[in-house]
């Protein structure tokens, strides 16, 4: 039996590992889905005071008080997260898997990782709908991670959020780079049209650049929704016999 610790993205809860962990488990996984501060169930504590870096210790934590090691899934933004705990607990990290996500380096936030337009727009966005810092869960969202009317669309939007932009400002602190040493892979998006896939395809790159493992899935951004079962049959690979 393997661990495996899913991270989710920004504008998203725990809600949305909900087609993907029955899949695991009947493998006979076990499946934690960490709650990240002032996200999904904890909404209610979303103020501008949270940060990543207490999103990177909600994960460090579980990992630190796992017996065994987990494969460390982060989908999006969670790219960063997954990086920064496994910095701080690099024996408890098996593999990690980067779900069409963020890799960042020493020093980055997210908004050195996005385009400068779309860093922009967010900064728009805060500034006049969330008092500087709010960054409001919608349409837009479901839009540019390429979700067509239907039912996946549905289930992404039951479980949006809001979002704070301070987590994308804050650079993460990866002073040994650790996830360069650990067994990895990344899953590229790569659906046609699907608009954030321009944001995303430098890190499948980069991914490739590091020798890691690089799966394509012909889906929009929320792949683990679009597509369950190919992502399943993915991360039971990643955890091996």
């Amino acid at each position: 039996m393997s661990t495996f610790v899913l991270v989710h993205g920004a504008w998203q809860s725990t809600g949305t590992w909900d087609l993907l962990v029955p899949m695991l488990q009947e493998h006979g996984h076990q499946i934690i889905t960490p709650v990240l501060r002032g996200l999904g169930t904890d909404q209610h504590h979303l103020t501008a005071d949270v940060t990543l870096h207490q999103h990177v210790e909600d994960v460090a934590r579980t990992l630190a008080n796992l017996r065994d090691q987990a494969v460390l899934v982060g989908h999006s933004y969670a790219g960063m997260v997954i990086s920064g705990a496994a910095e701080s607990h690099p024996k408890k990290v098996r593999r990690l898997v980067f779900l069409d996500a963020f890799i960042p380096e020493d020093g980055q936030c997210v908004l050195d990782l996005l385009p400068a337009e779309t860093g922009a727009y967010f900064r728009q966005v805060a500034r006049e709908h969330g008092g500087g810092w709010r960054l409001p869960g919608g349409e837009g969202q479901l839009d540019l991670w390429g979700l067509k009317p239907g039912r996946a669309r549905d289930f992404v939007r039951a479980r949006l959020c809001d979002f704070s932009l301070r987590c994308f400002e804050e650079p993460i602190r990866l002073p040994e780079i650790r996830k360069g040493s650990m067994p990895a892979v990344y899953v590229s998006c790569v659906a046609e049209g699907y608009p954030a896939r321009p944001i995303f395809e430098p890190f499948a790159k980069r991914a490739r650049s590091f020798g890691w493992q690089v799966n394509e899935v012909k889906t929009g951004h929320d792949c683990h929704v679009e597509n369950p079962e190919e992502v399943a049959d993915i991360l039971l690979s990643a955890a091996g016999p």
